[in-house]
């Protein structure tokens, strides 16, 4: 396509942003050969030279994008792992700036300078100014390797993440953003916005709609109701089989408006295509307006408050993996005695 990804897809007017990998969709650990990149697909793996990346990378014209880099590290990776990591990064990037610099397709292009390393300071710092000396090239920063994608990022262990973003973040200039994607709670969001972090990406709620959950948790302080306020709601417990109001109280979107609990319970019981859609909606629908107010309580100074009333919302017990509130839920052969909120969800295909 002559316009590029935006123009294939009609949507110009939206800023595309490329990376080699769904930060939503878990990776597979090892294939570490040298000179490529592995990346797994519905067709088995591909294996992306720098070159091959580039060519991707110009046929697809993006306004801003990675350049290809070794991310393949997590909380449980080797000193030796994280090492191979940062030192080809390095040479990656270096072969995407060569190809990028003499492009005439990417003259308006931005790139994002990865910084790796894994969860060692030292090689984070050397990933830091390896990218600063680059800093000519690149219109802002990429924190990525402290996971391994998909539910990954939802179960990181906060504190040494926490401390890496930090330690980065304070390194890098301020002027220029820096991105950092994957499924993270939004108390650890939050915590990524105070240590620096700019842009995240939407996996949460894509793997929360995959799981059947409605977002449900409450970002107004004025909210009273936050201690007894389930987080997320599974819309396909038969409790909401007959209940005939929107996902969310209160909620604008146009799944809330427009439809009920009962109606979506229906459309998950019948498999139609349609449940997840409208979940979907719903929840992009919610997290934006999480990210509202973000932005709103960064430009008052009040972040602290925010993070105060998210952390208020109490779980709801659980006991062998499933809460105690009885309920039935649907599996993949129809309906069973299982929870309104479990700890791990099954995902209906559709």
């Amino acid at each position: 396509c002559g316009d590029g990804l935006s123009g294939f897809v009609a949507q110009k007017e939206s800023v595309s942003l490329l990376v080699l990998r769904d930060p939503a969709e878990p990776c597979q650990p090892g294939y570490h050969e040298k000179d490529v990149v592995p990346v797994f697909g519905r067709s088995g793996r591909k294996n992306f030279t720098a070159e091959g990346y580039m060519s991707l990378v110009e046929a697809f014209r993006p306004d801003v994008y990675v350049p290809l880099f070794d991310g393949d590290t997590d909380g449980g990776s080797s000193k030796k792992r994280e090492q191979r990591s940062q030192e080809r990064t390095e040479t990656f990037v270096e072969q995407c700036l060569e190809v990028h610099r003499k492009s005439e397709k990417l003259k308006g292009a931005s790139v994002l300078g990865p910084i790796v390393g894994g969860y060692n300071k030292k090689l984070r710092e050397k990933s830091v100014q390896f990218v600063e000396r680059l800093k000519d090239d690149f219109a802002g920063y990429f924190i990525a390797g402290l996971h391994s994608n998909g539910s990954s990022a939802n179960e990181v262990k906060e504190a040494p993440l926490l401390d890496i973003v930090s330690s980065v973040c304070q390194q890098l200039p301020s002027k220029k953003p820096r991105f950092m994607f994957g499924a993270f709670t939004p108390q650890l969001v939050l915590e990524l916005v105070v240590r620096g972090v700019d842009i995240f990406d939407t996996s949460y709620p894509y793997l929360k709609t995959q799981q059947n959950r409605a977002l449900n948790f409450s970002f107004d302080t004025s909210d009273s109701t936050v201690a007894t306020r389930r987080n997320e709601l599974d819309l396909t417990d038969v409790c909401w089989a007959e209940d005939f109001t929107g996902f969310v109280d209160g909620c604008q979107c146009l799944a809330c408006t427009k439809h009920t609990k009962a109606y979506a319970h229906h459309l998950y019981n019948t498999r139609e295509m349609l449940a997840p859609i409208l979940l979907m909606i719903h929840n992009l629908h919610h997290y934006f307006e999480f990210f509202k107010a973000i932005r709103r309580h960064v430009a008052q100074d009040t972040v602290g408050e925010l993070i105060a009333h998210i952390n208020k919302h109490v779980m709801v017990p659980v006991t062998d993996g499933v809460a105690k509130e009885p309920g039935k839920s649907l599996d993949g052969a129809g309906l069973k005695e299982s929870v309104s909120v479990q700890v791990e969800a099954k995902r209906v295909k559709v």
